[in-house]
């Protein structure tokens, strides 16, 4: 029921095999020939006058859950460093931490989305369009309140299209490997590779007998932690020039006993405070990462096991998928002038058990860990950046979900999180969720 690996599977899972190839989606077949009127894939229709196949679906999703320890927002899910820091420590104190047992509710998760197909003379002309309403900056009232008491905006999800091998649009990075990522009521999830979502441009291809392998040029965002100023450092201001895009390939092979897959990121880290004179700071440095996953099945009827182990220098952004604070570079407090990148690993751990048909358990464990340079934060005290800078974290997730029909989901879900940062002060999440989805 995750959002970010069930919406996909199911909403974008009927498209024909050649999307999953060149889109990166799982669950796609090759479908039959379509009945009289039918559209070219499942639960599709041909736009009459056209050839044109569309198909409008989507699932409501009610979330409830309560908070054992220091409690967090339900929107967006949980992360290890968005519950408060030790209010009992004297460095660095959260009053928050100190509330303990809080319920909430939300359909915010809920989503919709269009897919269409089209033939042309380059072969399908595909298309999807995503939206749920995460966003935080939804409807409130005057004292900061959600009207109703849980209204959030709508927030574009997906919007690409596909013609041949090419795709063009919003989707996953290349570097994220969602065939490997859990199956969790939680919208957060574990610490898993790849942004969520960014425009790109991607060719894909085909090499036969399960091998492919895509390329592509992806939306960059240099993210610079500020330095420890009390140190004489200095920083650069609030403003980010990015000169060229970020570079994603990756490589995956697929068999009957499952899949496995390379991939690697290279970035041009680019820094500029937008002064207007050549005095005006600026630097850049070369950013990477590297990761390898795999999903493994047949072993036991249904169940899988899957891994992904992911590592760079100045790629914090593609290592943990927006699941903890990631920059990946700092400005040196030696000179003021360099830009430094900052290494970081991640790693994720899941198997999944079926039960019965209808009922199933994932249980999965992920890790993140940041290293602090000295030529950034030559001291780390309560009152700089590296105050809060995560130093690691850890997630857990284990579940029960029941399909009693083939259209809802229902289930159970205990999850806890775990951070540490720099000053050696602790955040940590307990959680129960319980959750219900109805796709259409």
């Amino acid at each position: 029921m995750r959002l970010r690996r069930l919406s996909s599977s199911t909403a974008l899972g009927s498209l024909s095999a050649t999307v999953a190839l060149l889109a990166g989606m799982e669950g796609a077949a090759a479908q039959s020939a379509p009945a009289p009127g039918a559209g070219s894939f499942e639960n599709s229709f041909l736009i009459p006058g056209t050839q044109t196949s569309i198909r409008v679906g989507g699932y409501v999703k009610g979330d409830f859950v309560y908070d054992f320890s220091a409690v967090q927002n339900i929107n967006g899910g949980a992360c290890p460093d968005c519950a408060p820091f030790d209010g009992n420590n004297t460095v660095n104190p959260s009053p928050g931490h100190s509330i303990h047992g809080r319920s909430q509710m939300t359909a915010s998760e809920s989503r919709f989305n269009i897919i269409t197909s089209t033939p042309t003379a380059y072969g399908e002309l595909k298309t999807n369009i995503e939206g749920d309403f995460t966003n935080p900056d939804g409807l409130t009232n005057s004292a900061g309140f959600r009207v109703n008491t849980n209204s959030y905006g709508f927030r574009l999800f997906y919007a690409y299209g596909t013609l041949g091998p090419v795709l063009v649009g919003q989707y996953r990075s290349v570097f994220r490997d969602a065939d490997t990522e859990p199956e969790t009521l939680d919208f957060g999830g574990p610490i898993v590779a790849g942004p969520l979502r960014q425009p790109q441009l991607r060719y894909t291809f085909d090499f036969g007998n399960g091998l492919t392998l895509a390329v592509a040029a992806e939306n960059p965002q240099t993210w610079v932690v500020p330095n420890d100023v009390s140190a004489g450092g200095t920083t650069f201001g609030t403003r980010q020039y990015d000169k060229i895009p970020d570079f994603t390939a990756a490589l995956r092979y697929s068999g009957d006993w499952g899949e496995i897959s390379g991939r690697a990121v290279f970035r041009d880290l680019y820094w500029n405070d937008g002064g207007p004179t050549p005095s005006s700071a600026n630097a850049s440095a070369f950013g990477w990462g590297l990761g390898v996953s795999g999903q493994f099945t047949g072993w036991w009827g249904k169940d899988l096991a899957a891994f992904q182990i992911n590592g760079g220098q100045g790629a914090g952004r593609y290592l943990f998928a927006g699941q903890i604070t990631s920059p990946d570079s700092g400005i040196s407090a030696v000179n003021g002038t360099d830009l430094i990148p900052i290494g970081a690993i991640s790693a994720m751990v899941q198997y999944q058990h079926w039960w019965t048909d209808m009922l199933r358990t994932t249980v999965e464990g992920s890790y993140a860990k940041q290293y602090v340079n000295s030529n950034i934060f030559p001291t780390c005290t309560a009152n700089s950046p590296c105050g809060t800078f995560i130093d690691y974290a850890w997630t857990f997730h284990v579940n029960l979900i029941w399909s009693p029909v083939p259209n809802v989901d229902t289930g159970i879900e205990w999850i806890r999180m775990l951070a540490r940062n720099h000053q050696n002060v602790n955040a940590n999440t307990n959680r129960f969720q319980t959750a219900m989805k109805f796709y259409f």
